[in-house]
């Protein structure tokens, strides 16, 4: 549930997962004829001697869509002036780098459970500690979908659920569950649960205390609010870092897609199937059953093919617009944290070596893939707060 930019995961392939509405239009040859254009039947041979050749626009922008396929891996091109899509705007675009408070609370309870608190004894939950929880809520024994959650973060006394609910999980140790009545204001704002009781069944999967504070600051910080303090700064300045990516969807949704290239989207396609067929062998289930899963099915294929087609054509153009271009260590770095390595891990020392990785793990086109990182930066540098 919270904020996690870089954990990839070794070797772990990332995926967009944006939905494309756009479809393929089909061409039509429209001709000029008392001021007022008309769709060209075919076979009308009385019309032959009137056709003019194909002006030198049309005949560049179908040598442009040829090309389309054909491009290198991580080479530019403005496929807006090939007519594949219309950009909307990309600069200037407003960021919002406040964090989530539910992303503040998972960093921190993340923390503690790295610190290992639990088998400090720092197990029982106390008043003023940030939790994790997962809850089922039951209304004379019938589950309540609208009053159970999994993953659900609370700061205890900070009085973000009823009194009821907080007041019960306080002495739960993590690990266990407790059963809890909480009674609902009779003020509620959901008809269905004010002045009602609910049963409310809460597993602690998590906590972040004092003692948390002051063992990971080293002593720096002795409340959990000064340590709230500190890490909802740190993710500020993280997503000050990031404001591409916050405002990347926006960009898409400025974007008009009139058709994708024909190749590119197949092989896309195909090495997202690949990536659910490796995950079948790896866990030995079958295809179906990963599918299954993940709720994939051809029309999830095909969106998520779309979806990556439509970032890349994206970035080849703001980059062929814009000049924008990555060096070596710019790409050594953007691979480097694409795999997920972190410095204990052996990791090849060459950019063709980090290919080979990249290749094999996630995509075969390492370049392509680091660009849409690089344009998504360009994006963040020109957005403002």
């Amino acid at each position: 549930m919270g904020r996690d930019k870089n954990n990839y995961g070794k070797k772990k392939a990332f995926k967009k997962n944006i939905i494309i509405a756009a479809s393929m239009l089909a061409a039509g040859i429209l001709i000029g004829v008392g001021g007022m254009w008309l769709i060209k039947g075919f076979g009308d041979k009385s019309s032959d001697r009137n056709q003019t050749a194909p002006s030198e626009t049309e005949e560049l922008k179908d040598e442009q869509k040829e090309k389309a396929d054909q491009l290198a891996d991580g080479e530019a091109f403005d496929f807006e002036e090939a007519g594949f899509i219309k950009l909307g705007e990309y600069k200037g675009l407003k960021a919002d780098v406040e964090p989530a408070e539910e992303d503040v609370y998972a960093s921190m309870v993340e923390a503690a459970k790295e610190a290992k608190m639990k088998k400090e004894g720092d197990d029982t939950v106390l008043d003023g500690d940030i939790v994790e929880v997962d809850f089922v809520g039951k209304l004379g024994g019938v589950k309540l979908e609208e009053a159970s959650a999994e993953d659900a973060y609370i700061w205890i006394g900070k009085g973000e659920y009823i009194d009821d609910f907080e007041r019960g999980i306080i002495g739960v140790k993590t690990g266990e569950k407790k059963t809890v009545d909480c009674k609902f204001p009779s003020s509620y704002d959901d008809e269905l649960l004010a002045g009602k009781t609910v049963q409310f069944t809460i597993k602690v999967k998590g906590k972040f205390s004092a003692r948390a504070a002051e063992k990971i600051s080293e002593g720096k910080y002795k409340t959990v609010q000064e340590y709230y303090d500190y890490e909802k700064a740190m993710q500020v300045e993280e997503n000050r870092q990031d404001k591409g990516e916050l405002v990347w969807d926006e960009v898409c949704d400025n974007v008009e897609v009139n058709s994708y290239p024909e190749q590119m989207l197949e092989q896309i396609k195909a090495e997202i199937e690949q990536g659910y067929k490796d995950l079948a062998e790896l866990t030995g289930a079958s295809v179906d059953d990963v599918f299954a899963q993940f709720g994939m099915d051809d029309d999830g294929l095909d969106e998520m093919a779309k979806d990556t087609a439509r970032d890349v054509m994206i970035a080849k153009t703001i980059a062929a617009k814009e000049g924008v271009t990555m060096d070596d260590a710019y790409y050594d770095n953007a691979l480097r944290e694409a795999l997920g390595y972190e410095e204990s891990d052996e990791q090849p020392d060459t950019l063709e070596g980090l290919e080979a990785d990249y290749k094999e793990s996630t995509g075969s086109r390492p370049r392509d893939d680091m660009l849409v990182m690089r344009v998504k930066d360009f994006i963040g540098e020109n957005a403002t707060e």
